[in-house]
């Protein structure tokens, strides 16, 4: 386990809530990268906010990290690549401020839900606030009810108004993605590059609360990252449910696996009756040598006894005649 540094959210608040746009717009990227990553695994974040996106330490401090996969799940198959069906009535899962508009209509989450929120941690860190922060709800009503309605309320163009109109192209397209649709990763990537580019600056890692400029290449960064994230494997609670899913087989096959089961068990118990028998052959045929050996040596001991009585007798024999 690596230890990291200061959370996003950390950062933010020691800068009096003020982030640069190009500082936000290399945030973006790097949590794009991140996330993309995360769902090659077949697996949804479902709780993005600044909190859970971190530095890393020492050489790797321009590095942001995610983390926190306590709520997340898999949305498809890691074998056969099936997408989760859609689905309704869903209990909120993750950040109110941050959540997609259709994880707050209790939808069923998928990679879409995990993009539109990184939007918003965006236009957070640019604004300093989101439209739907600090609503006052009476009691008894429901807050995030109150919350859905003031988020569908507010339009990408009113959301990113005074900002480049790259990031209301980002809302837009996440919004409107399909709930089964492969993002386009580049083309997010791009809209936040092409902001760079506009206002010169480059992706140089140097951002608002680094001091000096660093000396290192974006290639550089990319490099060290790679090869310190290719071995990172993720294990959900839903992992194993998947892997049973995965596992499952037609009834035809389940048919001709337990008969393949059931003659394999008699194969054994016939194999093993077949060895039992053998070593009792082989035991008898032992015993029956080791008692012939016994008789045998009987024999020549009464064979032996009956020359030397002879032998005697005659012995007497001579000796009366003297």
């Amino acid at each position: 386990m690596e230890l990291l540094g200061k959370s996003l959210e950390d950062i933010f608040q020691s800068l009096e809530k003020k982030f640069t746009l190009k500082t936000v717009c290399m945030i973006g990227i790097q949590m794009l990268d991140r996330l993309e990553f995360v769902h090659s695994k077949n697996i949804i974040h479902r709780d993005i906010k600044p909190d859970n996106f971190v530095l890393g330490l020492d050489n790797k401090s321009h590095i942001i990290y995610l983390l926190d996969f306590g709520l997340s799940k898999k949305f498809r198959s890691s074998r056969t690549h099936q997408h989760i069906k859609f689905s309704v009535n869903k209990k909120l899962t993750g950040t109110a401020r941050y959540a997609s508009i259709n994880a707050l209509k209790g939808c069923e989450q998928s990679r879409r839900d995990d993009l539109e929120a990184i939007g918003y941690v965006l236009m957070y860190f640019l604004r300093s606030s989101l439209p739907w922060q600090g609503l006052h709800v009476n009691k008894g009503e429901d807050r995030y009810k109150k919350i859905l309605q003031k988020k569908k309320g507010t339009s990408a163009e009113d959301l990113c108004k005074g900002f480049p109109k790259e990031f209301v192209e980002y809302i837009n397209y996440t919004r409107n993605l399909e709930f089964e649709a492969d993002p386009d990763y580049k083309f997010l990537r791009g809209l936040l590059t092409t902001v760079l580019e506009k206002q010169n600056s480059t992706y140089d890692f140097w951002y608002d609360w680094v001091k000096e400029k660093p000396n290192i290449t974006e290639e550089i960064a990319v490099e060290r990252y790679m090869k310190n994230n290719t071995d990172i494997s993720l294990e959900l609670p839903d992992d194993k449910k998947d892997k049973e899913e995965d596992m499952k087989v037609g009834e035809n096959e389940k048919e001709n696996i337990n008969i393949e089961q059931k003659y394999s068990g008699l194969k054994t118990d016939i194999s093993s009756e077949d060895k039992k028998e053998k070593e009792n052959e082989k035991y008898g045929k032992e015993t029956a040598k080791t008692d012939g050996d016994i008789n045998q040596k009987d024999n020549d001991d009464k064979n032996g006894d009956k020359k030397d009585k002879k032998n005697k007798d005659k012995k007497n024999k001579k000796c009366n005649i003297w």
